[in-house]
């Protein structure tokens, strides 16, 4: 498995796979539509997505890391396809994003998830982040009921 960094040929199976993996659970939001629609916008404010590639060239897992327009920084459309599950794309994108938090000297990132993420909450809590009451005003998805953070 090698993790890359994005490139336009990735935009339609990181927008697939971050639907999929969203409907499987829940309904697709307003926010998930916009999020999905400015993905070069986020980064040409300085974010960065990473995927998970395996051997055979498939997409396994991403996940994005972008500044809000609060000057926070969020990780966010978090996804991995189902049949990888197990296989540790998602820790290895989730890292990479890390990795590039630190790099960047960014002070502080948020997370806003949903309980029924049983694995990708143990995967947060287990790269550090601390359960923060969740922000409606600046999180304003439906399905949002937990959120995380972490200083640098």
């Amino acid at each position: 498995m090698n993790i890359e960094t994005y490139k336009p040929e990735y935009k339609e199976a990181f927008i697939a796979m971050n639907l999929a993996w969203i409907e499987e659970m829940f309904q697709v939001e307003d926010e998930d539509r916009m999020v999905l629609g400015s993905i070069e916008e986020r980064l040409a404010n300085g974010g960065e997505i990473f995927f998970a590639i395996n051997d055979e060239g498939e997409i396994m897992a991403s996940c994005m890391v972008a500044p809000l327009p609060s000057g926070e920084w969020e990780i966010e459309k978090f996804a991995a396809k189902k049949e990888f599950a197990g296989q540790g794309a998602g820790k290895a994108c989730l890292q990479a994003c890390m990795d590039f938090i630190k790099e960047k000297q960014i002070q502080k990132v948020i997370i806003v998830s949903n309980r029924k993420c049983v694995s990708a909450i143990h995967l947060y809590r287990k790269f550090g982040f601390i359960e923060i009451p969740v922000d409606k005003n600046k999180f304003p998805y439906e399905r949002a009921d937990i959120a995380f953070e972490q200083y640098f």
